[in-house]
């Protein structure tokens, strides 16, 4: 029994001497954007590190989701102060500015970290995944075209 589990183990670790061809990853020879640049712009600019990685709608989504989320979220929160000053007692207007304020820090983060991995992808070429049916075989067939 250890006899056989030392031989599975050894063909398992020595599996890559017997493939036929290393893995290889092509690169675009193009130089890479500078993550940190991209990071550092979408954390001053809302969009700004989608704009310097050349993604100008993407750019456009966060901008306008951020800028709105944070000013429902001041909105409401000045409510909130005006209503304290008036003598009103309402909790719903602070509640709601919450919310905001939680969903406004999600698309911030997820901006930061869609404009680093944007940042790193950018020196691979573009690639596209294409679904298409196919006549030979009456079906559909997916192909990736480099």
């Amino acid at each position: 029994m250890k006899k056989c589990l030392i031989i599975i183990v050894l063909i398992l670790l020595c599996g890559s001497l017997l493939a036929d061809e290393a893995d290889t990853l092509v690169v675009f020879q193009g130089k890479m954007k500078s993550p940190v640049l991209a990071v550092g712009l979408s954390t001053i600019f809302p969009g700004g590190g989608q704009l310097y990685n050349g993604k100008y709608l993407k750019s456009s989504i966060f901008m306008g989701a951020e800028l709105a989320l944070g000013g429902y979220a001041v909105y409401h929160y000045l409510d909130y102060y005006n209503d304290i000053d008036a003598g009103i007692t309402s909790t719903e207007a602070l509640s709601t500015a919450k919310q905001f304020t939680w969903f406004f820090a999600a698309v911030y983060v997820y901006s930061l970290m869609d404009a680093y991995v944007d940042a790193h992808l950018s020196a691979f070429p573009n690639e596209r995944l294409i679904l298409e049916p196919d006549p030979k075989i009456n079906g559909i067939q997916l192909s990736y075209e480099f």
